[in-house]
Parts: C-alpha cells; sequence; structure tokens
C-alpha cells in the first residue's frame, strides 16, 4: 500500500504523531449554542413599562386628591356690594309682538350687505330672546294662507316668469 519509508527522521515522526490520542473537545454544543441565542437578543427597551407605571401614579395621585377634595364643602362668606342710588333694578319683559318688524324677503337675486346684516341681526334677536325668555317669548311665525298663490321656481331664482305653451303636468316639445 505505502511505500516503506527509509528517512529514519519521518520514521521517528511519524510514531510519534501515532502516539499522540486526540483529545476530548472542550467545546460544549448545547453551551454554545444557548450562549449565541443570549447574545442575539436585543436589550428590552424601558419606555412602555416606565410610561405605565408613570400613568399609574398619575391616575393615583388624582383619585386621592379628587377623593380627598370632594369631602370638603365649599367655605360660604357673605359679600356686601354697595349699590348706588342711580341704578334702580327694573324687570325686563321680552318685546311684545308690536315691537317686531317683519321684512319680507327681497326678489333679487343677489343680496347686498344691508340686507344679510339686517337678517342676522333678526336671527340674533330672536335667538337671545329664546335663550333668556324661552320659546313662549318668540313671535309667532307668519301664517301662510292656502289662498295665497305658491310662489314659481322663476319667481324665488329671480328669474322672468314662462308660461308653458301646453297646459299640463310635463310639456313635450317635438
Amino acid at each position: 500500500m505505502s511505500e516503506s519509508i527509509s528517512d529514519p527522521k519521518l520514521v521517528a515522526l511519524e510514531k510519534s504523531l501515532s502516539a499522540l490520542v486526540p483529545a476530548p473537545g472542550r467545546i460544549d454544543r448545547d453551551q454554545l449554542l444557548f450562549r449565541a441565542g443570549q447574545a442575539s437578543v436585543r436589550p428590552r427597551s424601558r419606555l412602555w413599562p416606565t410610561s405605565t407605571a408613570l400613568c399609574a401614579v398619575m391616575a393615583a395621585i388624582l383619585g386621592t386628591a379628587f377623593a380627598v377634595q370632594s369631602g370638603r364643602s365649599p367655605a360660604e362668606r357673605i359679600v356686601y356690594v354697595p349699590v348706588s342710588q342711580r341704578s334702580t333694578q327694573t324687570k325686563i319683559e321680552p318685546p311684545s309682538q308690536a315691537d317686531t318688524v317683519m321684512v319680507p324677503p327681497s326678489n333679487s337675486s343677489v343680496l347686498d350687505t344691508e340686507d344679510l346684516l339686517d337678517r342676522a341681526a333678526g336671527y340674533l334677536r330672536d335667538r337671545d330672546l329664546a335663550v333668556r325668555w324661552g320659546l313662549d317669548a318668540l313671535p309667532p311665525p307668519p301664517s301662510i294662507s292656502s289662498d295665497s298663490e305658491k310662489p314659481s321656481l322663476e319667481s324665488m331664482l329671480g328669474l322672468p316668469e314662462k308660461k308653458p305653451d301646453h297646459p299640463g303636468l310635463f310639456p313635450l316639445k317635438f
């Protein structure tokens, strides 16, 4: 198989190497993998646990402060305010129906600024009356009589009136 080696140095080296016994490995495979897994994990952030603890502490402090404060009764004091002789207390009554002026809406397609301000002032006046005196203080809405003619679409839009050529519900033109 193999040739015999005639060199005595090589023969001595061969014998010394064959006399060596392999040493058992000092590396524990399971321990190595466990340590590698530990090293691969990122360190945990303390942001969420810290914020949760802070919120719990604040809730406890606010709850305690509310419980302690609700046990106290408010301090009552008598305060004297001097009233001058000129000021007299008069009862303010809501305006009557005669004081209210109803302005009919204009038929123009473009409203001027004064008209808009008048309408807004009327709304605000009615709102203040309702808030201060209740809904009973408001004037009654204007009555709509069935005898009056209903406005047409053209009159509401400020356009000239059109009379249909063919009376009927749906005039068709071919």
